[in-house]
């Protein structure tokens, strides 16, 4: 089933292309990747591939750049809400639902941080941590999140761990039963991130100054 919305038309099988992309770059990383797999995966030419595509730095640059859109709007939708921490947890909840209903993008995203062009991954890094950075300070600043550790920090805790419970979910149910416990479903894992990053109050303990 594709995962990255069809732009292109039809006739030129450019979203073929990138989807086969996103496969083969989602299996094997950029290293293991080759234009020949691509094309084979894509049932096209290398031929075609290199002349709309270029290269493989091209092409992964491209999926990355659709993946990361996609992902922003995801995210974002049904977050601006008067209501601070049910616009938080929208869009945590957001976050957990794209990945988990876009495994191959989260295995992309896994490779990124395993090798692969930097460039890709630290302009994804610039133009995602620009657009929410700033609602968990606005999260902070309405006291739903904790305001003694930078507001990226919070971002990167509740993201972060989030995709190791998607893609380390063997090892985290193992943990968790090692003490008789059961596993966390998907509404006990937010409930779980968002008491992390929520202020001290809210849990009991004194607020560092």
């Amino acid at each position: 089933m594709p995962e990255l919305r069809r732009v292109y038309t039809t006739v030129d099988a450019r979203d073929r292309i990138l989807e086969a992309a996103l496969t083969v770059f989602s299996d094997v990383g950029f290293a293991g990747a080759t234009m020949r797999a691509i094309a084979d995966a894509a049932e096209v030419s290398s031929g075609l591939i290199h002349h709309h595509f270029k290269d493989k730095e091209s092409l992964w640059k491209l999926v990355g750049e659709r993946i990361s859109a996609e992902f922003q709007e995801a995210v974002s939708v049904g977050t601006e809400l008067d209501d601070p921490a049910l616009s938080l947890r929208r869009a945590i909840e957001n976050y957990q639902r794209y990945w988990r209903e876009h495994p191959r993008a989260l295995r992309f995203q896994l490779w990124r941080v395993l090798g692969a062009p930097i460039e890709e991954r630290k302009a994804r890094s610039k133009l995602l941590n620009q657009h929410f950075v700033p609602k968990f300070t606005t999260a902070q600043e309405a006291g739903i999140v904790r305001n003694d550790i930078p507001a990226g920090l919070a971002m990167v805790t509740a993201g972060g761990l989030i995709q190791y419970f998607l893609h380390s979910d063997i090892e985290t149910e193992d943990a968790i039963a090692v003490t008789g416990d059961a596993p966390l479903d998907d509404d006990q894992v937010l409930d779980y991130l968002l008491g992390l990053i929520a202020p001290a109050r809210a849990t009991g303990k004194k607020d560092t100054p």
